[in-house]
């Protein structure tokens, strides 16, 4: 364990040690320290925070819109786009899951839609 001492005197944990706690990758060494030292606790807790504060911000931020992948799906992007978008999608599992969830068929949006087909048709042979 790797410990710093602050301007309080005490020994507390050193910044890699607190961000392996934070990530949930902290040895028994540093879990144990946590226990006792209610200013690392606050550490770990603000560093937790602060990586929660990034993810939602920086969620998808790089990635394609939800728009530009339906076009991707739907074959509507020019060619440019659509390698852009390919090389994206390879390299990032939330494109690929979204891309893999849009490609999915929906049995009750197939009924709906061959429930419409069929009333447009009956509305026509009855005009």
């Amino acid at each position: 364990m790797e410990e710093e001492q602050l301007s309080d005197g005490a020994i507390h944990l050193s910044g890699p040690e607190l961000i392996a706690a934070a990530d949930g990758e902290a040895s028994e060494g540093i879990v144990s320290h946590l226990r006792q030292c209610a200013l690392c606790r606050q550490r770990v807790t603000t560093l937790r925070n602060v990586q929660q504060a990034l993810r939602y911000r920086l969620y998808r931020a790089l990635c394609p819109s939800t728009d530009q992948l339906i076009d991707y799906c739907q074959g509507l992007l020019s060619p440019a786009q659509h390698a852009l978008v390919a090389r994206h999608i390879a390299s990032c599992p939330y494109c690929s899951a979204e891309i893999e969830l849009l490609m999915q068929r929906d049995p009750l949006i197939d009924r709906l839609l061959l429930s419409d087909l069929l009333n447009q048709r009956v509305l026509r042979y009855l005009r």
